[in-house]
């Protein structure tokens, strides 16, 4: 990742404040509000500082954002209440972000933990769920 100093630390700063945000409440709403605060973040510093693997970030985190609310819509609205979300899905969001910031903060591989993210998105969607509870896809 080629950030300033300055940048990266806004970064982590930024995915360390939503985690401990995110752990502090149990609501699936109120996790996804505050981990939307994280595609913000990486556009934000796209526009002062050009990097792609920020633009990777940005665009996993904001396809996970995406991808998890529509299913968090869908339940809440009674939509297809009958397809639910992992138990532990935002345990396992908030430990892949505070992985993601440990590697950047030592300038090492991210790309496992946005697979992780990934993933944990997909269990959300209808063939992911069926995947998670086929015991295919962990969790």
């Amino acid at each position: 990742m080629n950030l300033s100093q300055n940048m990266k630390n806004e970064l982590t700063n930024e995915i360390n404040f939503v985690v401990k945000k995110m752990r502090d409440t149990s609501s699936p709403v109120e996790k996804l509000y505050f981990f939307s605060a994280l595609y913000a973040i990486t556009q934000r510093i796209i526009n002062f500082e050009y990097d792609p693997e920020v633009t990777f970030i940005h665009q996993v985190l904001q396809h996970v954002y995406n991808t998890v609310n529509s299913r968090i819509t869908m339940i809440t609205t009674g939509q297809q209440a009958q397809v639910g979300i992992p138990d532990n899905l935002f345990t396992s969001l908030e430990n892949s972000l505070a992985e993601l910031v440990f590697n950047i903060e030592k300038g090492t591989k991210i790309y496992p933990q946005l697979q992780t993210m990934v993933n944990l998105a997909y269990s959300t969607t209808g063939n992911g769920y069926y995947l998670y509870l086929k015991g295919m896809l962990k969790v």
